[in-house]
């Protein structure tokens, strides 16, 4: 699977776990929604069918018993009177009213149980209204006021059974708020609780995700840190079987580093076998040369005397240049040997400054030299090679250290062996340079010395000497203020492998 297909599916595994308790929390809205239908319709319709129901039954009351009064008993066979049409009209639109609003209750199964006894009270209601007036037309006192009376207790039985239709009314509405309220919590719990899992479920996978990408970049960033500190065979954790585009990159990294070890076997065997071969003309020269000098071949005059002895002084530069890089070249292939014996070190250090003292008094520079009272008497080290690291040292800091300054030379005991540091109050070495300055070939461009001067391998040879030494070299410095090396070596270097 490639890179993008899985940010793609990351990306839409994200919006799925998102839209899980956003699409929950829809439908819960839709569920309240519709209880708030319900309440807000059959509720409402329920409640104005009851107060259609209770007005109604009011209204026929009253409507009946003004008929009654204004109804002359037997006037019915004589014609109705007006004035006892309008109480009779309104009583029989109050309960058609009330025959419509038990109809809405009964149709509604919620309210069916509740209504059937007040529709079926009614009924006796509705037949007795009936009776009363046939009762009134045919002049029967006495059947008219039992008919009443009985009229009066069946109006005063309808009461019970309308509050028994509102509590019904009241419980399904308190349901419904109950409901509405469990569906809201339990909305609020779930949705919550999903969109805390969903959060979490993506910060895993974007975790996942990070990691996917982060490392293996990571490894490579490390890599190629690696590679260009000279290093190239660095150990980039990246498994080259990946399908993706990081695995195409881990692969043309391999094929980058193999062929750079490649050319730098080429380039250290090239310098090794030219420097090499170069020995021997150099010889002839310097033979011939001197053979000339002496006057072998002819007398010399004194211009053609002063130049043989520029070719041979040049002859010699290229030779110890030639030797430098043999040197490099050996410790870059791991073939040069240290010869190790015990080094007295005040005598080491004796023998190393008393060459510089003069050069000192002449170019009026204060050269101290302090060795610490702590400081091991003897050392196992290879003399001549450590003589030519610190050696180097010194002859960089007579050579950009200006008259009138000072160079430093501090020896003492330190974690196991000894720390020496060379110290000068010199031109320094700027901030973004500093970093390269044990790199082969890098020379520092300042104004106290031109580029040309110096191999710019005296440092490269001076951290390979003191790294098989099993020590460390390492410089600080403020351009314009002076520069610091410091140099740790262990009493006993590391056992050397076989060359």
């Amino acid at each position: 699977m490639s890179l993008r297909q899985r940010i793609v599916l990351t990306l839409v595994g994200i919006s799925v776990l998102l839209a899980i308790p956003a699409a929950y929390g829809l439908l819960a809205l839709n569920d309240l929604h519709q209880i708030a239908h319900r309440l807000d319709h059959l509720g409402v319709e329920a409640t104005d069918a009851l107060g259609d129901l209770r007005s109604g039954v009011e209204t026929v009351s009253d409507a009946q018993r003004r008929y009654v009064a204004l109804y002359p008993l037997g006037s019915l066979a004589a014609g109705n009177p007006a004035d006892t049409i309008r109480p009779r009209l309104q009583a029989d639109s109050a309960a058609a009213r009330v025959r419509r609003a038990l109809e809405v209750l009964r149709q509604d199964p919620a309210y069916a149980g509740a209504s059937a006894p007040a529709e079926a009270l009614w009924a006796r209601i509705a037949a007795t209204l009936a009776e009363e007036r046939r009762v009134l037309g045919a002049g029967d006192r006495t059947a008219a006021e039992t008919v009443r009376r009985a009229l009066e207790d069946r109006f005063g039985e309808m009461d019970p059974r309308l509050d028994r239709i509102e509590r019904a009314i009241n419980r399904r509405t308190e349901r419904e708020v109950d409901r509405a309220e469990v569906v809201a919590r339990r909305a609020v719990t779930t949705t919550l609780v999903a969109l805390g899992l969903a959060l979490a479920a993506t910060l895993v996978i974007g975790v996942l995700l990070t990691r996917t990408l982060l490392r293996p970049i990571g490894e490579l960033r490390r890599g190629m840190a690696t590679v260009a500190e000279g290093d190239f065979d660095p150990d980039v954790r990246i498994p080259d079987e990946r399908p993706d585009e990081l695995g195409d990159l881990a692969r043309s990294f391999d094929t980058m580093t193999e062929q750079l070890r490649e050319l730098d076997r080429l380039k250290a065997e090239f310098v090794s076998v030219a420097s090499h071969e170069i020995k021997t003309p150099l010889s002839v020269i310097r033979g011939y040369v001197t053979l000339l000098a002496d006057g072998i071949y002819g007398e010399v005059n004194e211009q053609q005397h002063k130049t043989l002895e520029a070719v041979n002084a040049q002859t010699d530069r290229l030779g110890r240049l030639v030797h430098r890089l043999l040197d490099v070249s050996r410790f870059e292939a791991g073939g040069a040997r240290l010869e190790l014996r015990e080094i007295d070190l005040r005598s080491f250090f004796d023998d190393l400054t008393s060459d510089f003292r003069v050069l000192a008094v002449q170019n009026g520079i204060d050269f101290p030299v302090r060795l610490a009272d702590d400081l091991p008497p003897r050392i196992v080290g290879d003399e001549d090679r450590l003589s030519e690291v610190l050696g180097n040292l010194l002859s960089n800091a007579f050579k950009f250290t200006s008259s009138g300054g000072t160079i430093r030379v501090d020896a003492a005991r330190h974690d196991g062996g000894i720390r020496v540091e060379v110290e000068d109050t010199g031109v320094g070495i700027a901030p973004e340079k500093l970093p390269r300055i044990f790199e082969k070939f890098f020379q520092v461009e300042n104004e106290a010395q031109p580029r040309s001067v110096g191999s710019g391998l005296g440092l490269a040879i001076a951290r390979e000497i003191v790294e098989a030494h099993g020590g460390t070299i390492g410089a600080e410095s403020e351009e314009g203020k002076g520069t610091r090396f410091r140099v740790f070596l262990p009493e006993r270097p590391p056992a050397q492998a076989p060359s």
